[in-house]
């Protein structure tokens, strides 16, 4: 299964940044999906402190889509949130839209009596998948979201078989809030049914950090795509790493560390000033954020850098904004076995 945890612990600057950054969908063109499901566990046990964040799971699962929701670019797709334990229907099956479906999850309460509410989690699939997921267009993405607890009904390894049997064009991904290592063994047993394709991620690594919740989305929502981090800002006609690029590129050197990528740094710059110059100011950039990367344990044998001055841009260089957007400097990167974590691309924005 794809999975996307961190490495490393990053700072807590790194933690309030990333959360508290302006959210804004990622940047995607063609729909991995015709339609896609919420599937949300409401059991008793996700009305329960979470062991290791102290905090209600269900409260922590509806911060985490949140952050989801304001990702998801609206191309065209459907899209539904159902409950199980109990089964309901919070938004019916309709075109995505990211105003009704954050209404939707604000509806839902995270506090009620857990004394008696078992965990029906095999049940829940079986049921949604005889009353929506065996008639829906595919491809379709069911985006699991539990503790992976399962103490009543069918087996929830069987049921998600049967799930792909009705809809084989269907793949569940996972956000787990799993405190326990049954719980998570039961979340993993869903998604390595379709390994290569389910995604698995971690609540608090999809509120805590861009990249991930980034990385989620495009993964499962995209044809194709990379992760964009446009909060990052530089110093105008400059190479200069900020406080604020730092924390992002601490965040990617935490998840290539250790690992065997290669890494491919290009740098680009606007339209204003001379050719020469730009060529000039693009290698500067992309050595910069080579050197800040090797500063941080990335080998610097594995990071090539290029430079294509103001050759390549991707927005109008005719507008501020454009040119803002244009200066920038983009990370490639290989996945190996060993690096957790499923993007090969980031794009670091200078101004």
């Amino acid at each position: 299964m794809k999975r996307f945890t961190l490495i490393s612990l990053v700072s807590l600057m790194l933690v309030a940044f990333a959360a508290g950054a302006m959210a804004a969908p990622v940047a995607c063109q063609t729909p991995k999906v015709q339609s896609f499901d919420f599937l949300l566990d409401y059991s008793g046990s996700m009305m329960m402190f979470h062991k290791h964040m102290a905090e209600n799971k269900f409260k922590l699962a509806k911060q985490a889509l949140r952050r989801i929701n304001d990702r998801i670019p609206e191309l065209g797709y459907t899209g539904s949130i159902h409950t199980f334990a109990t089964n309901r229907e919070v938004v019916k099956q309709q075109t995505y839209n990211r105003a009704v479906f954050q209404r939707g999850f604000d509806s839902l309460r995270n506090t009620y009596e857990v004394f008696a509410r078992l965990t029906p989690m095999g049940d829940g699939i079986a049921h949604w998948t005889k009353a929506l997921y065996a008639g829906l267009a595919t491809p379709t993405a069911v985006i699991l979201v539990s503790d992976g607890e399962n103490n009543r009904g069918i087996d929830p390894y069987a049921a998600a078989q049967a799930a792909y049997a009705a809809n084989p064009g269907l793949v569940f991904h996972i956000v787990s809030l799993a405190d326990s290592p049954a719980g998570q063994a039961t979340l993993d047993a869903i998604a390595s049914l379709r390994p290569k394709e389910s995604v698995s991620v971690r609540a608090e690594n999809i509120i805590d950090h861009d990249i991930v919740v980034d990385g989620f989305v495009t993964e499962v929502f995209c044809m194709s795509g990379r992760i964009v981090l446009r909060s990052v800002q530089f110093a105008l006609a400059s190479a200069e790493i900020t406080r604020e690029s730092a924390a992002i590129l601490n965040e990617l050197a935490g998840i290539l560390r250790g690992s065997a990528a290669s890494v491919q740094v290009d740098g680009h710059t606007c339209s204003l000033g001379s050719d020469q110059y730009n060529q000039r100011l693009s290698e500067r950039r992309a050595e910069s954020v080579k050197r800040y990367l090797a500063g941080k344990g990335i080998p610097a044998n594995s990071i090539a850098t290029r430079g294509f001055g103001e050759t390549m841009p991707k927005f109008d260089n005719s507008t501020d904004e454009g040119r803002r957007m244009n200066r920038r400097a983009e990370i490639d990167f290989s996945r190996r076995s060993d690096v957790d974590f499923n993007y090969r691309r980031a794009d670091v924005d200078f101004k």
